[in-house]
């Protein structure tokens, strides 16, 4: 059985810093509710969740050149993995708790939100790494 082809796209370094900023500014305010409980648990680790998508791009684009494209959350962190191990496995965390997140109607616990904070911020700083300092 051969691998299934991942749907990437091109961009640039411009692209990418975008993208960074974007994850910058979600992750900026999923810490602004961290402490506040019941949907806004919800609300802070969905943010946490685009804050990573964002940050994963812009880390696969500063590093190949090119980013995952299709629809599948999942496959997106399955290439981000094989372009950075460690990132792709916060990306999967994240992607995880995106169902939950975005579309579910159950309240989401402390520990995902403690969870999803670590991921979307090492993401994001693995973003600044690669993409550079430059606002």
């Amino acid at each position: 059985m051969s691998p299934k082809k991942l749907t990437t796209r091109t961009a640039d370094r411009a692209w990418a810093l975008g993208r960074r900023r974007i994850a910058e500014k979600y992750a900026e305010v999923a810490h602004l509710i961290e402490i506040e409980d019941g949907a806004a648990v919800n609300v802070c680790v969905g943010l946490c969740v685009l804050a990573g998508i964002a940050a994963g791009d812009a880390i696969a684009v500063a590093s190949v050149g090119r980013r995952y494209s299709g629809q599948d959350h999942a496959a997106a962190a399955a290439y981000l993995a094989t372009i950075n191990a460690a990132a792709g496995r916060q990306l999967k965390i994240l992607v995880d708790l995106k169902p939950k997140a975005h579309y579910g109607n159950a309240l989401l616990t402390a520990n995902d939100r403690k969870m999803s904070l670590r991921a979307a911020d090492a993401l994001v700083a693995a973003a600044t790494i690669r993409t550079g300092s430059a606002a």
